[in-house]
């Protein structure tokens, strides 16, 4: 297995025989693994864990200004 981090950008990794993943950003899975420990533990309900999670995964997707606002409002990523 090869592993490729940058501070800004995607993880890459590789493995013999099955391909390359290629994973979200640093601070993107920091934000998702965080969500996913609130709603684990009771303190965020799990639908608005869901809905913060797909917010943040938008947020990088997008290209308009507009959308990506919203996105980064309701993900609370700032």
């Amino acid at each position: 297995m090869n592993a490729t981090a940058q501070l800004s950008g995607p993880i890459r990794l590789h493995f013999e025989g099955l391909g390359t993943i290629t994973l979200p950003d640093t601070r993107t899975l920091a934000f998702l693994g965080s969500v996913g420990v609130l709603a684990a533990v009771g303190l965020v309900e799990w639908p608005v864990a869901i809905l913060f999670l797909i917010a943040r995964l938008f947020a990088g997707k997008t290209t308009s200004p507009a959308l990506q606002g919203i996105a980064d409002a309701l993900a609370i990523t700032r």
